[in-house]
């Protein structure tokens, strides 16, 4: 049996970009079973950015699917680069609380151009479309490479009174 490899450093962009999130913003996660569900605070107001920013694991394929990532931070001023380094960061919270290594893959379902436009260009991992599928949607899909880098910055989500998680 030969030994796991060991983890990569973060890259340069990523050592860079992530300081800058959470400088700004508080990246907390809500879990449930094999899923969680981050949220975005901008840090000096609180002011809720979004939610419903969604990973799940299935344990027997070995998947780690993104369901839902909209992070609404290119709405916000002086924030390029901030989306990559937010899904960075969440992609590896989510590998180190369920302990999942470089045997999985990352999976999600977008549009061509998103995947072009976004995901292709993520230099930290290899995104290439799967499959297309019904209408104007692909399935696209990353071998997970585990890094070292901090997650600590990521908090629990406490649900306010009232609050469901994983909201559609």
């Amino acid at each position: 049996m030969s030994p796991c490899p060991e983890p990569r450093l973060a890259s340069e962009f990523m050592i860079a970009n992530i300081p800058r999130l959470l400088g700004r913003y508080c990246l907390s996660c809500c879990k449930e079973g094999f899923c969680a569900e981050y949220f975005i605070n901008r840090r000096v107001s609180d002011e809720l950015i979004s939610t419903a920013l969604v990973l799940s694991y299935n344990p027997g394929a070995k998947d780690l699917h993104v369901s839902r990532f909209y992070p609404e931070l290119r709405s916000q001023a002086d924030c390029k680069f901030l989306s990559a380094a937010c899904f960075y960061l969440m992609i590896h919270h989510f590998a180190d609380t369920y302990g999942l290594d470089d045997s999985c893959h990352i999976s999600l379902q977008t549009q061509p151009d998103i995947s072009h436009d976004f995901y292709e260009r993520l230099a930290d991992f290899d995104f290439h479309i799967r499959k297309h599928g019904l209408g104007n949607v692909v399935e696209v899909e990353s071998d997970f490479f585990k890094t070292l880098v901090d997650t600590r910055g990521v908090a629990e989500h406490v649900l306010a009174e009232g609050e469901v998680p994983f909201m559609k």
